[in-house]
């Protein structure tokens, strides 16, 4: 399990809500200073958040929600998760890419989509890294 800045602020939710450990946290926060540039200085300063960079197989937000996840898993002893969504799904691909960092075999189960360049990367990786798929 990690230490992150919510049990730093918070510690009495480090028992109440533990971690495990899959993402590099915290990420940094940038300027999107060409848009302001493009528009003029009227426009609002603008930031985003960089999650795209809390992993290096797979990052975003789904790292920080499948730490959670995966941690209440193993604490009630789990062997096994599985993600549901459709063919492109973000998250299935994501439990796949990651589960086993922790120690849990991935599953998804599928359902149709309309196809798209995205669905068929992420349906690429659910397939492609070791995970049961119904």
């Amino acid at each position: 399990m990690s230490e992150r800045a919510l049990h730093t602020h918070f510690p009495a939710l480090t028992r109440a809500v533990p971690m495990a450990s899959l993402g590099r946290f915290p990420t940094p926060v940038q300027a999107l200073a060409p848009l302001r540039a493009r528009f003029g200085p009227a426009t609002p300063e603008l930031w985003v958040k960089r999650d795209d960079q809390s992993a290096e197989a797979y990052g975003g937000n789904k790292v920080r929600t499948l730490e959670v996840l995966f941690a209440d898993a193993l604490a009630q002893g789990a062997t096994r998760v599985v993600s549901t969504g459709a063919f492109g799904s973000n998250h299935a691909a994501a439990t796949v890419l990651h589960a086993r960092r922790v120690g849990l075999e991935p599953g998804a189960l599928l359902f149709p989509q309309p196809p798209s360049a995205a669905a068929r990367e992420n349906l690429e990786v659910t397939l492609t890294h070791g995970a049961f798929v119904e």
